[in-house]
């Protein structure tokens, strides 16, 4: 799940290059896309861009399938507006990727304490959405993930807790970095949170806490073994 894109690289690039090499499938739902200003040095963005952007990082990350739930500037930025169960309803039985028609082994999401509106309405209603039922009722998802949202989830009275590590190897961090290049609107210089040499120093961190070389953590809301 991801409210924009580029949080989906971000947050869990490095999963998505794993489950692909290892014969899985990945769908991504894109929650909302839009026209943006921004603090970048082109000062904007246009949502021709940012849908050209997605296609592009679709075909080199090999995605299975995606979509765009809510375009436009009506929605954009503007998720917590709408009625919470709109959205779960979306992501429980929404046309073509929904939890009920691919009954995914894992759910990544960011993590609900985020000051990006749009990344708090989308986890709280992921986390709705996967609520545990007998299978017989609905598809049980077996592992919930919140992602790391940077830099929306740092400046935060919530301790930024992470504990799930998924390691990386080299390649595996180079597929995320080179596809978040791809998110050419998005990436920032120096030491932007959101640039490449953060992101990489992000993942050098998370391996060192893990015993790893690299790689990407995540609050685990349910792993069921």
């Amino acid at each position: 799940m991801a409210p924009h894109p580029d949080d989906e690289v971000l947050g869990c690039g490095g999963l998505i290059k794993r489950i692909k090499d290892n014969g899985g499938k990945v769908y991504v739902v894109f929650l909302t896309v839009g026209n943006t200003k921004d603090y970048s040095k082109s000062g904007s963005s246009t949502i021709q861009e940012r849908i050209k952007e997605i296609e592009k990082v679709a075909k080199f990350l090999k995605y299975d399938d995606y979509k765009i739930v809510f375009p436009g500037d009506e929605f954009h930025l503007k998720l917590d507006q709408m009625p919470k169960k709109d959205l779960i309803s979306e992501i429980e039985n929404g046309q073509r990727i929904s939890l009920n028609k691919i009954k995914p082994t894992i759910v990544a999401t960011p993590q609900h304490h985020d000051y990006n509106q749009d990344h708090s309405a989308c986890s709280q209603a992921v986390l709705a959405a996967t609520r545990p039922l007998s299978d017989e009722l609905k598809p049980l998802q077996r592992t919930v993930l919140g992602y790391e949202s940077v830099p929306t989830a740092d400046w935060w009275d919530t301790p930024h807790n992470v504990n799930f590590f998924v390691q990386l190897s080299d390649s595996d961090l180079e597929a995320k970095l080179t596809a978040l290049k791809i998110y050419q609107s998005q990436v920032r210089n120096g030491n932007h949170p959101r640039s490449l040499k953060s992101m990489k120093n992000l993942a050098n961190l998370r391996g060192m806490q893990s015993g790893n070389g690299v790689a990407e953590a995540f609050y685990c809301y349910r792993h069921i073994v």
